[in-house]
């Protein structure tokens, strides 16, 4: 309609139409390298958070082997946390997941139609609480043993919620 009049008309009117036939072009292209780039940012913060799990695993039987089993629960939290959080980014679709994650926001992440994931989001509520004990008796309550078997299950899980991590990062391709 507006190019029918003319050009002082359409701008008293504030009717111009200045799209090219081009500009639809660009505007779809710039739909799909936005898209694109919003898929490139969930990825690599996904794979960020992944990789900083990988770590702090690494770290944490590093503080085992090294009898520092207070650091050792603190970097199985961090780990589990991290893992926690790059589900979370997948799942919501965000790249800027909560500090905190609460159980009634874990469970959903950690659980799956084949591998029921209460004694997982259990598993992890008790190392954040060993994790964040204050100063206490190494002797008294950390056991070597029993660090040892709270860090293989943490490598367990950890494992198990990778394998899900990667097989949904290849669907998202």
């Amino acid at each position: 309609m507006a190019r029918n009049r003319s050009i002082t008309e359409a701008h008293c009117n504030h009717q111009v139409d200045f799209t090219l036939p081009s500009q639809e072009c660009y505007n779809s292209m710039q739909s799909v390298f936005r898209h694109n780039l919003d898929e490139y940012r969930l990825r690599n913060t996904i794979m960020g958070y992944h990789e900083h799990s990988k770590y702090h695993i690494k770290l944490a039987i590093i503080m085992h082997s090294h009898n520092q089993f207070q650091a050792c629960l603190i970097l199985c939290d961090w780990a589990l946390a991290s893992m926690i959080k790059a589900l979370y980014i997948q799942k919501y679709r965000t790249v800027h997941p909560p500090k905190e994650l609460t159980m009634n926001e874990i469970l959903p992440l950690v659980h799956t139609d084949t591998v029921p994931g209460l004694d997982i989001a259990l598993f992890i509520g008790t190392i954040q609480y060993m994790s964040c004990m204050g100063e206490f008796k190494q002797d008294q309550t950390l056991k070597a043993n029993n660090i040892k078997k709270l860090l293989q299950r943490t490598e367990e899980i950890m494992k198990e919620l990778e394998k899900r991590l990667k097989h949904e990062l290849s669907e998202m391709k």
